[in-house]
């Protein structure tokens, strides 16, 4: 067995203010200051790699009437990072950039929202076929996506149904990427169809961003004394050749302490001969399992654990944490990784 562990300790500070100026307002942010120290690592590398944020942004209600409110929210990142990330280039040293940055016009029934935005939909928790936009490391110690620029409308059909389409820039010889999806509760499970044309793009934070494909997906979400789901997805490339992925997942509450909450997936994706082929293995079908663990104890901390598994090399990653709240807005992260290979 090998094994690699390191260490993170992060701590995360929130910030709020109100203002009144021309229209509602408020400033929100937070400054984020985090250290890990990394076992073995390589010759000439740094034993800690370390990072500090400061994220500010303002958001609020800039016009309304009777019928129409128009609201807007503008954030940034400001970050600077040091050790063996930067050393191997997995980012930057230095990273300026917006976070959010949109204005959205509602009359309650309808909503169109545009700019730097969060479009992130499915019932999957750990795998997310469907998070088409998604750039989350989910173990991570706060997990969120960067967010897509582009134009997103929703229509509410009824209180528990919806309509939602996109348009997002691919930044590429002129291509949009178009979606369009619906929600509804039928019965008491909550279901979802979508369906998505994909230019091949320049955006390459996302995965599959060079390929061309339409995407067709699904979700089911539902809870009978135990959560259930099932998310899944087809991307047909526009030679013919297909991929399928699909995750099943249940969790369930147990009543130990103030709540064990226990939660796993299972992960299949599959492709057939001639779709392009991104698994540095070249392997054209995985099979993951994941899950997760958390606990409160008392008001002021939360454990919490994430466990990956690959079926088919044997692999494994352990993700544990703790969170600490030292305040309301001031809060402490210990977290870390174990890898290795079981054979």
């Amino acid at each position: 067995m090998k094994f690699g562990v390191f260490g993170l300790l992060t701590f995360i500070s929130y910030l709020s203010a109100s203002s009144a100026f021309a229209f509602d307002s408020s400033l929100e942010g937070r400054v984020k200051l985090g250290s890990s120290y990394i076992f073995d690592s390589p010759n000439g590398f740094e034993d800690f790699d370390s990072e500090a944020e400061l994220r500010l942004g303002i958001l609020g209600n800039a016009w309304e009437n009777d019928v129409w409110r128009l609201d807007y929210e503008l954030s940034a990142d400001a970050k600077q990072a040091d050790g063996p990330s930067v050393e191997s280039r997995l980012r930057e040293e230095t990273d300026i950039d917006f976070f959010r940055a949109w204005l959205r016009l509602d009359n309650g029934d309808f909503k169109i929202r545009g700019g730097r935005q969060k479009i992130l939909f499915g019932s999957g928790t750990i795998y997310r076929p469907l998070g088409l936009f998604d750039t989350r490391d989910v173990t991570g110690v706060v997990p969120e996506t960067r967010g897509i620029d582009g134009f997103r409308s929703t229509w509410f059909l009824s209180p528990s149904s919806f309509l939602e389409g996109w348009l997002v820039p691919a930044k590429k010889d002129g291509s949009i990427i178009t979606g369009l999806r619906g929600e509804s509760l039928i019965g008491d499970i909550e279901v979802g169809i979508v369906a998505q044309y994909h230019p091949r793009s320049d955006l390459k934070d996302l995965a599959d961003f060079d390929q061309e494909m339409v995407q067709l997906g699904y979700h089911l979400k539902g809870e009978n004394e135990i959560g259930f789901w099932n998310e899944s997805r087809l991307d047909i490339e526009m030679q013919s050749p297909i991929r399928f992925d699909t995750v099943f997942g249940a969790d369930y509450t147990f009543d130990l302490g103030e709540g064990l909450h226990f939660l796993m997936e299972y992960f299949l994706t599959t492709r057939q001969k001639n779709f392009t082929l991104t698994d540095t293995k070249g392997q054209r079908t995985i099979q993951q399992i994941g899950f997760a663990m958390d606990q409160p104890v008392g008001i002021d901390i939360q454990w919490q654990i994430y466990g990956l598994y690959d079926l088919r090399d044997k692999s494994f990653q352990l993700v544990p944490q703790i969170e600490y709240s030292v305040t309301e807005t001031l809060f402490l992260y210990l977290h870390g990784r174990a890898g290795g290979n079981i054979k």
